[in-house]
């Protein structure tokens, strides 16, 4: 890929985290990156096309980050704990996850953004899921190991919602507290 691709791409991925899809704009991602309009078209011809691209980048990333955290973290309470670490960096940057801001947006957005869009939650369950059964012996709630990631997942997209709002923080802090007293 070009790096002036690339650039455009950290710039929509950024401004869509902090301020959603429908704010982003080729003029201005044109502006901010220092090239006309007509560039930013030659890489994305259209706003589905570079959702769909942003949401393809946001996977590659997520996805080398729960590996990192697999092969760094021991025990499902430190892989939790990491993986609440993310969305907690995602919030004290005052954005969202960029899918969550993107499922908020899910009326606006293409098929081939949804299904990417849904590639991400899934593999995220299913990553969450795996490690819940690998560690097993560590879980203090009697509750499928699907189940268990469904709720963490939600209540970590949930949790940086909400405490965007007030920004104290408290939601997130709270899910940490559950998942302490749910894993360990």
């Amino acid at each position: 890929m070009s790096a002036k691709r690339e650039q455009i791409l950290d710039t929509a991925m950024q401004a869509t985290r902090r301020n959603g899809l429908n704010s982003v704009s080729f003029r201005q991602l044109a502006a901010q990156v220092g090239v006309k309009s007509a560039s930013v078209h030659y890489h994305f011809s259209t706003k589905p096309d570079l959702a769909e691209a942003m949401v393809r980048r946001h996977i590659s990333d997520f996805e080398a980050r729960l590996a990192d955290i697999s092969q760094r973290r021991r025990t499902l309470s430190g892989k939790i704990e990491a993986l609440i670490s993310v969305f907690g960096d995602v919030l004290a940057r005052d954005d969202l996850c960029l899918c969550g801001m993107l499922a908020a947006e899910l009326t606006a957005l293409d098929s081939r953004t949804r299904v990417a869009l849904e590639h991400f939650f899934k593999a995220t369950e299913d990553w969450l899921r795996g490690e819940i059964e690998t560690h097993r012996h560590e879980v203090r709630i009697d509750l499928a190991p699907g189940d268990l990631a469904r709720v963490l997942l939600a209540g970590l997209e949930g949790a940086i919602l909400l405490d965007r709002v007030d920004q104290q923080g408290r939601r997130l802090e709270a899910l940490r507290h559950l998942a302490r007293a749910a894993v360990g």
